[in-house]
């Protein structure tokens, strides 16, 4: 009888066989051995093998994969295959291991769904590739066959079954150890909890802080929105998360955006997401931070800033709590309690048309007016000593020594840039001061020494001063935008920003501010 013939040699190793190992008598031999076939005549059986062909794998390739369609199906003469299947979307569950002799891709054979599961290789692999309809033809020619076959595949069945069921469990239980441990971090962290997600991280004993202090544990005890109205750098943020900290919300996630940062499609997509293809660059689709934010706070920082069309999709997300993803149709919903900071006066803002009106109904329910740190200055002194705590503990060194030169200038000096300001001068007397040192007025950067009225008692200090003031107080008014800035100041673009540089000013732009 004559040999069946193999198919070109694929993987290298199996380059040098130019037939297959076995031949076609053993093959009919190894069909006959199969129960449910061992019922099926020899030309029934010779009519199958006429119909296959032996094909060879290397250790690693799959003959078949999960998804793929249930056209073939193998009988292993050669090495051995692992079925697995994918569980969740990292996990895979080892199914069976198959070796000669073995069936593999049986179990999808009564339908022309895709595989439930996939077979690799463990070893070098030679397979006899039954097609589908010839296996079946054959098989369902007689009735006892078809039964024996059914009796396997439930059998195999329960097994895979089995498998699973047990790969879960082990899943399950690798997952309560893990809630276990993150339930005590959680408590852990809970007790470590220190100021800065508490209300007195807003620093301060003045009346103006005692008056924050107070709105916002009011704020807290509710869940509408909130709006804080305030300079930059006046701890708004600080404050937000402190009622996020302290409110019925406080175990899901405090999410926050700056509205000042991205454009109008950049910003709709980072808050309420898109699907693929919304947008050039849009090549998957992605969940938004309203999603992020489901049972906890979404915080819009310098919302101010926000867009027209934004303020559109933000109205309708406030009102019905319904959002829909950029490029998407079908309206989704979000349980998120919404907080707003902002230095802009939105009620000249929506004078000027710049910024919706029912829009500001929706945000300034509870409205909390942050002080700038110039009329706070009983709070000077506390701030500088909770900072150089804060930061000599972050870099694991003894806390600077505070002169009395050093407070009596802190006190004189205006802090346009407010705490955010006084932080960053604490940060940088670290960075030039050795341990052991007492920080007196003179180690102050020179922004902070020219404002100081004793300092300027030269013309050109005087004007330098002055000139810091008058800049800074249009970057301020602005908005952050130059273009704003140079408009108040009556002065080009261009000269603005060769002043912002020579006077060393730094501050907060609008997008699109050189």
């Amino acid at each position: 009888m004559p040999r069946l013939h193999a198919l070109p040699a694929q993987p290298a190793f199996l380059g040098s066989w130019e037939k297959a190992h076995v031949d076609r008598i053993e093959i009919l031999d190894r069909l006959h051995a199969v129960p449910f076939l061992r019922r099926l005549p020899p030309s029934e059986l010779d009519r199958l093998v006429s119909e296959s062909e032996i094909q060879r794998f290397a250790p690693g390739e799959a003959l078949l994969s999960e998804g793929d369609r249930a056209d073939c199906v193998f009988l292993l003469l050669t090495g051995s295959a692992a079925i697995t299947k994918r569980v969740g979307t990292r996990e895979e569950v080892v199914l069976a291991l198959r070796s000669a002799d073995e069936w593999v891709g049986e179990m999808a054979l009564l339908d022309d769904g895709p595989r439930s599961a996939t077979a690799t290789a463990r070893d070098p692999v030679e397979a006899l590739v039954v097609p589908r309809a010839a296996f079946l033809a054959a098989v369902t020619s007689e009735p006892e066959a078809a039964a024996d076959l059914l009796r396997v595949l439930t059998a195999r069945l329960r097994d895979s079954d089995r498998a699973c069921i047990e790969s879960l469990m082990a899943k399950a239980s690798s997952l309560e150890q893990a809630n276990h441990e993150l339930a005590h971090e959680n408590q852990r962290l809970a007790e470590a909890l220190d100021a800065r997600a508490g209300f007195e991280a807003f620093v301060g004993e003045s009346a103006g802080a005692r008056r924050v202090r107070q709105l916002a544990r009011r704020a807290a005890r509710s869940d509408l929105s909130v709006l804080l109205i305030g300079e930059t750098g006046t701890g708004k943020e600080v404050l937000a998360r402190a009622i996020h900290a302290a409110s019925e919300r406080a175990a899901r996630r405090f999410v926050a955006v700056n509205c000042a940062l991205l454009n109008e499609t950049l910003l709709e997509s980072e808050l309420f997401g898109h699907v693929r293809g919304a947008f050039t660059g849009a090549t998957e689709s992605k969940p938004g931070l309203v999603e992020a934010a489901e049972g906890g706070t979404l915080f819009l920082d310098e919302v101010g800033d926000l867009p027209w069309p934004v303020q559109g999709a933000l109205l309708r997300f406030l009102e019905l709590r319904e959002y829909r993803r950029l490029g998407d149709t079908r309206p989704r919903r979000a349980d998120v309690r919404v907080m707003a900071a902002t230095h802009v006066d939105l009620d000249a803002a929506t004078t000027e048309g710049a910024f919706r009106r029912d829009l500001v109904y929706r945000l300034d329910v509870l409205r909390i007016d942050v002080p700038p740190l110039r009329e706070r200055g009983d709070d000077i002194e506390p701030l500088l000593r909770h900072a150089v705590d804060r930061v000599a503990r972050r870099l694991g060194r003894p806390s600077l020594s505070i002169g009395s030169t050093l407070l009596e200038a802190l006190a004189r000096h205006p802090f346009p840039g407010n705490v955010r300001e006084l932080e960053n001068e604490v940060e940088r007397l670290y960075a030039t001061l050795e341990p052991g040192d007492t920080a007196e007025a003179r180690h102050l950067s020179a922004r902070l020494r020219e404002s100081d009225p004793a300092a300027q008692r030269t013309y050109g200090a005087a004007l330098r001063a002055f000139k810091v003031r008058l800049v800074a107080g249009a970057l301020r008014d602005g908005g952050g935008s130059h273009a704003e800035a140079a408009r108040l100041l009556g002065v080009h673009r261009s000269n603005l920003a060769r002043m912002v540089r020579e006077l060393g000013l730094r501050g907060p732009l609008r997008p699109g501010s050189p």
